[in-house]
C-alpha cells in the first residue's frame, strides 16, 4: 500500500460559501466564514507543471516538513502506519506572539482509478505529547489536502484549512496571518518537489 499520512477530519469547514480572495503568488486563494466562529477558513487551488509522484515524495517524508510547511519550527512522529499518522508538530510565530504547537491525526487516501490522493488532518490528544511550556496548544478543527494528477505531467494542488491557534489573538490577526499560509505552504511543497524522485508507487499516475 502507498504510504501518505501526513500532516489538519473533514474538510477545512462543512457547509458555507467559498468567497475569492484572489490570487497570491499564483495560488488563488478562497476564504469561508464558518458557523459558530470568528476565524475563517481558507482555500488555497494551484496547477504546476510538477509529476504527482514528486509531490507525494516531498508529502509523505516527514523530514521534508521543514522545507515546506510555513512557519515550521520542530515535528515528532507519535505512531505511524501506511496511511496513517499521529504526530506532535510546532510551529514559531514572531515575537511577541508566543510559538504554537499541536498535535495531529492525518489519514491519507490515494484513488489510483480516479489519479487523486486525499489527506485529512484533526487536532487529537495523545499522552505522548503532553502541553509544554514552549508553546500555546492549538487546535487544528479541520485540513484537507488533495492532489490530482492531471495529463501531462501536471498535478492539481488543493489545501484547505481551519485552525483555532488559541491564546490571547483576535481573530482579525489569525485570519490575516491564515490568509497567506495556504499559498505559502503550496508554492513551497512545489518548489521541494521539484528536486525529489518520482515516487513508485505514482510513477503511472498521470
Amino acid at each position: 500500500m502507498i504510504a501518505v499520512g501526513l500532516l489538519c477530519g473533514t474538510a477545512a469547514a462543512e457547509g458555507g460559501k467559498w468567497e475569492k480572495v484572489g490570487k497570491k503568488d499564483g495560488v488563488m486563494v478562497h476564504k469561508k466564514e464558518v458557523p459558530n466562529s470568528d476565524l475563517l477558513a481558507f482555500r488555497g487551488v494551484v496547477v504546476h507543471d510538477v509529476h504527482i509522484g514528486k509531490i507525494m515524495t516531498s508529502f509523505i517524508d516527514e523530514n521534508q516538513r521543514s522545507k515546506w510547511v510555513d512557519r515550521y519550527a520542530a515535528h515528532k512522529t507519535l505512531n505511524k502506519t501506511d496511511t496513517t499518522q499521529t504526530y506532535w508538530i510546532k510551529f514559531s510565530l514572531p515575537f511577541p506572539i508566543s510559538d504554537r504547537d499541536y498535535v495531529l491525526y492525518s489519514e491519507g487516501h490515494p484513488d489510483k482509478d480516479k489519479k487523486v490522493v486525499t489527506t485529512k488532518i484533526k487536532s487529537v490528544t495523545n499522552s505522548k505529547a503532553p502541553e509544554k511550556d514552549c508553546c500555546v496548544r492549538a487546535e487544528v478543527y479541520g485540513t484537507y489536502y488533495k492532489f490530482e494528477a492531471l495529463p501531462g505531467g501536471k498535478t492539481k494542488l488543493t489545501v484547505e484549512v481551519h485552525t483555532n491557534p488559541k491564546g490571547l489573538l483576535p481573530g482579525w490577526l489569525i485570519n490575516s496571518i491564515q490568509e497567506d499560509w495556504p499559498s505559502k505552504t503550496l508554492n513551497a511543497l512545489v518548489k521541494q518537489a521539484q528536486t525529489q524522485e518520482i515516487h513508485p508507487g505514482y510513477a503511472d499516475w498521470h
